[in-house]
């Protein structure tokens, strides 16, 4: 069974994007979520791409699995944040856990806060290619 941990954060921007999109601007509703040596919270996919939606869950499995989040999923996992639960909610092969920014993101270096898809920064802090 696959687990994927998404911080508040995550969840928060999520909602966001699909808040954008039902308000008629443009926005993209992905983030990338990559492999990370996390102390307590590591995921056990190489990388995915979550998907915010207002349509149901969905698993999209293969070389570039995608994870179809539903805006009643993503407002149960802050949910479950904020009453400081450890429950997951299952979606086709994987456990998805909503973790607390405080909890994500402690004892973390500053190199590992440089979003993925920057790739100036990645570059500035010597993680590009």
């Amino acid at each position: 069974m696959e687990k994927l941990f998404l911080s508040q954060r995550d969840l928060l921007t999520l909602l966001g994007k699909l808040d954008d999109v039902r308000d008629g601007q443009p926005s993209s509703c992905t983030i990338i979520k990559s492999e990370s040596a996390h102390p307590i919270f590591p995921q056990t996919l190489r990388r995915i791409a979550v998907v915010a939606t207002e349509t149901a869950d969905r698993y999209l499995p293969g070389v570039s699995p995608r994870l179809h989040l539903a805006r009643a999923s993503l407002a149960l996992l802050l949910e479950r944040v904020a009453r400081q639960t450890d429950e997951t909610i299952l979606v086709g092969e994987v456990n998805v856990a909503g973790v607390a920014d405080a909890r994500y993101y402690v004892d973390r270096s500053a190199e590992e806060f440089a979003p993925v898809g920057d790739m100036n920064s990645a570059f500035m802090r010597g993680r590009g290619k």
